[in-house]
């Protein structure tokens, strides 16, 4: 099976300045690593910068870092290598055994002073913004829910631009909510910087722990599996964002015990609504 990309960064290798050699040793000796670590994790993996991160990757031709993994992803999808993790070939254990590994990483990642920082300020806050696009959103509205069902009524924006203007507008007293698996998506990172500089306190839930979004928010939770170019909205990324949402709600409720009167009083609003 021929493997242009990785035979070629071999060839390569040796005709290379150091840093530019250290961050293709390491894509070779970890190239599925590499498909989860952003730039500023790569950077630091070969002991480089992001700079050379950047001029590595466009000196093999690519325009930038995620072009390069999105054509390292499709070589190593063909590679049968890749698929020999140790984990059961039927696709439902599959899909199983990875949500577990997940959740119980996310345990292990859950820094539980920052949960507790986090359900302090949700419970304060004025108001709530969830943003996350595209499979995030998918988070930002069970959040929204979850956030509306104890009394703390919030929204889910989906809309770069609505969120956009929901960030310039903000006030002190909000909190945002960014949530982008990758860490590095533009319109997150933006909307984060935005409205911290409006005065909200941003929280960010990403599955990576060294990306744009998390310098950009002034308190960041992390979850576990991060996503590769070819596994956008995969679900043991989602069920791992999920469970820190979860967690959230969890402290809210034991920080303000009134909260879970709400909760019976939301299921009883609604009770009427089923068969």
């Amino acid at each position: 099976m021929t493997h242009a990309l990785i035979a070629s960064l071999r060839a390569a290798a040796g005709d290379m300045t150091p840093a530019l050699a250290r961050v293709a040793d390491t894509v070779l000796a970890q190239p599925e690593a590499t498909l989860r670590q952003s730039i500023t994790e790569l950077a630091e993996a070969s002991a480089s910068s992001e700079a050379s991160v950047m001029r590595f990757c466009r000196d093999q031709g690519f325009t930038g870092f995620q072009d390069f993994k999105l054509a390292l992803a499709k070589e190593l999808a063909t590679d049968e290598r890749a698929r020999d993790i140790g984990l059961p070939t039927d696709d439902i254990q599959r899909l199983v055994e990875t949500a577990i590994i997940s959740l119980r990483e996310t345990e292990q990642l859950i820094v539980r002073e920052d949960i507790a920082r986090a359900a302090r300020q949700l419970l304060a806050a004025t108001a709530i913004d969830c943003f996350g696009i595209a499979a995030s959103a998918i988070t930002a509205q069970y959040l929204a829910y979850k956030m509306t069902r104890i009394g703390k009524l919030s929204r889910a924006l989906g809309d770069a631009h609505l969120a956009v203007m929901a960030a310039g507008t903000t006030q002190p007293g909000t909190v945002q909510v960014v949530i982008s698996s990758s860490g590095s998506t533009i319109d997150a990172v933006r909307i984060a910087e935005l409205a911290r500089s409006q005065g909200a306190f941003v929280i960010g839930i990403s599955n990576r722990s060294k990306s744009p979004l998390v310098a950009a928010c002034d308190l960041a939770l992390i979850a576990s599996w991060p996503e590769t170019p070819l596994t956008g909205g995969a679900f043991p990324s989602k069920i791992s964002q999920l469970l820190i949402v979860d967690a959230l709600v969890a402290e809210m409720t034991r920080q303000d015990p009134a909260r879970l009167v709400l909760l019976g009083r939301t299921a009883e609003v609604v009770s009427d609504r089923s068969f």
